[in-house]
């Protein structure tokens, strides 16, 4: 037999939904979309979204980017990258002879780095631990 109980009290309500914690540090929806246009707007600053743009895209520090370009090999490209935010990212190539690892503030400082494509090339950039906020991204010929 299976007996299952529950109980409520006037004295201990429900928590509030809209003040519970996020999984995501710094998800609060309008805090996101403020770092968003911060980080889109310096990143268009100083690259070319026309014929010369590859790949671009915007993503939360906590998910970092994760792209397999499909780039013609051999070819030179430029990675810009800006964070908004707070803390420290890093961008990774694999493999790693395509560029060396690089640093990114998280303070809405452009960061660029040069490489040239590789078979199977793999880019990342990841948040340190504790780095909040909005990666923009982009890939151009050069």
């Amino acid at each position: 037999m299976l007996c299952l109980t529950a109980c409520t009290s006037d004295k201990d309500p429900a928590p509030d939904r809209s003040t519970a914690s996020s999984p995501h540090p710094g998800a609060d929806p309008s805090a996101q979309k403020k770092l968003t246009a911060q980080a889109q707007s310096a990143l268009d600053a100083v690259t070319e979204q026309g014929k010369s743009m590859i790949e671009s895209g915007v993503e939360r520090v906590s998910d970092g980017i994760h792209t397999r370009p499909d780039l013609s090999m051999g070819r030179p490209y430029k990675l810009t990258v800006v964070c908004a935010g707070k803390g420290n990212a890093e961008i990774v190539f694999t493999p790693s002879k395509a560029a060396a690892k690089k640093a990114v503030p998280c303070d809405r400082s452009v960061v660029f780095e040069r490489f040239t494509s590789s078979k199977s090339l793999r880019i990342d950039v990841q948040g340190k631990a504790e780095a909040t906020g909005m990666i923009a991204w982009r890939i151009n010929t050069v």
